[in-house]
């Protein structure tokens, strides 16, 4: 477990958080955080419970949208796109959902038959790390992972509702934070970091950073099948 601090956290969320930051990943130059997906699956004498584990990114991290239309899994996957936060991506990933406009992508294990190897990678990146629960977003104080990949820094989390729908505004991004999650204060993810913003000096040329959004509001933008337990009965063969 990697030694986690926080800046100006109360101590509920310090233990909320405490084993949350080796769940975000590198996603080729950004970041994604690991989320876990649940069928109920019947094979025939009643259903049990599979989990797979997958990664939540932006879209805009990956390195290139992936083939349209595709025609096999292998149109969708991108080698070397993952690693450990920090370290130098090696592991190939298959792209299950990819969506430009609300900067959301979600990623999965290679296939097995065909990249054997690869697939086996991924499983031993994701496995032993706790996937971060998704819950709905509310007004108030949230965090987000700092570059160091260490702190979790506090931002305030701002919800808003207009006649185009309701969106999320956070403090000030980096880049670099691309992909990382945006959790409450109970450490479940509400939102993903997109969107930065800048005021720039245009007789100093100096930046100051500033309130950034809308970020994609995980409950509303990801889709269904991967925020329910899905339940799927084997085909009876003759």
């Amino acid at each position: 477990m990697n030694d986690i601090q926080t800046v100006g956290v109360a101590q509920t969320a310090h233990r909320s958080l405490l084993h949350k930051a080796d769940s975000v990943i590198t996603v080729d130059k950004g970041r994604g955080f690991i989320i876990e997906h649940r069928t109920l699956f019947d094979f025939g004498n009643g259903f049990k419970r599979l989990r797979r584990k997958l990664v939540v990114t932006a879209s805009h991290c990956l390195p290139h949208p992936p083939e349209m239309p595709c025609y096999t899994s292998q149109e969708t996957t991108y080698a070397k796109l993952l690693a450990p936060l920090g370290e130098e991506p090696s592991v190939w990933a298959e792209c299950l959902f990819f969506d430009p406009v609300s900067d959301l992508a979600i990623l999965g294990e290679p296939d097995d038959q065909e990249l054997g190897e690869e697939s086996e990678a991924y499983a031993r990146l994701v496995d032993g790390r706790k996937p971060f629960t998704i819950a709905a977003p509310e007004t108030g104080e949230g965090y987000m992972l700092a570059l160091d990949g260490v702190s979790w820094q506090p931002t305030p989390l701002k919800v808003h509702t207009n006649i185009w729908g309701t969106g999320l505004s956070t403090g000030a991004t980096l880049a670099g934070q691309s992909g990382s999650p945006i959790v409450n204060a109970t450490g479940k993810a509400v939102a993903l970091v997109s969107i930065g913003s800048e005021q720039v000096d245009l007789s100093t040329g100096s930046r100051t950073a500033m309130d950034a959004g809308p970020q994609p509001i995980l409950k509303l933008q990801l889709p269904s099948w991967l925020l329910k337990t899905m339940k799927v009965r084997q085909a009876l063969t003759q």
